[in-house]
């Protein structure tokens, strides 16, 4: 099912407004923005993207699944994304021994907390915004879909599975949403 024309208007040549109907919960896999932002050269914006998130849809919640990196910077920075009013999940980062390379691997992957998560709150929403990339998802989409959820991805081109976007409702690619959640960069 496609989203039709009254659920999304196209308001300039990169940019459009989400127009979906009833409460929406979104989940944000952190690791996927950033690395879809770092790629586009652009740091998220957390509280433009909260806002811009809550003059578009009717927010149930929103989930951000980062890893816990214990430093003074990032603990002030997951205590400013909770006080904008992010439900946070995090983790420490693991790392794994690569015995055939040497050094260790970094791993912190959030699909099982996200898609727990997201089948806890299944009556809560109408749809759902998914901010990542990871084919595991397409699973849950269809889940989502099988359970008349309306399904919104968000990514990059390069960091979204091709499931993914055949799958869900809508798929939106971040740079059209880019100047509405774009940081600012300081003048030296």
């Amino acid at each position: 099912m496609q989203l039709t024309k009254d659920k999304i208007k196209h308001v300039a040549k990169n940019e459009f407004s989400l127009n979906l109907k009833g409460k929406t919960a979104v989940f944000i896999d952190a690791a996927n923005i950033e690395l879809s932002a770092k790629d586009l050269r652009f740091r998220v914006d957390y509280q433009k993207l909260y806002h811009w998130l809550k003059s578009e849809v009717q927010l149930s919640s929103i989930g951000f699944y980062s890893v816990r990196f214990d430093t003074k910077e990032h603990d002030g920075f997951l205590t400013f994304l909770k006080r904008t009013g992010y439900k946070l999940v995090t983790k420490p980062l693991k790392l794994i021994k690569n015995r055939k390379e040497g050094g260790h691997l970094r791993k912190a992957n959030f699909d099982v907390e996200i898609a727990v998560d997201v089948t806890k709150r299944l009556d809560t929403f109408n749809n759902c915004i998914l901010f990542s990339g990871d084919s595991d998802f397409h699973y849950l989409i269809r889940e989502l879909k099988r359970n008349g959820k309306i399904v919104v991805v968000a990514s990059l081109k390069y960091h979204v599975a091709k499931e993914l976007v055949e799958s869900a409702d809508f798929y939106l690619d971040l740079r059209k949403i880019r100047s509405r959640i774009q940081r600012s960069e300081r003048k030296p």
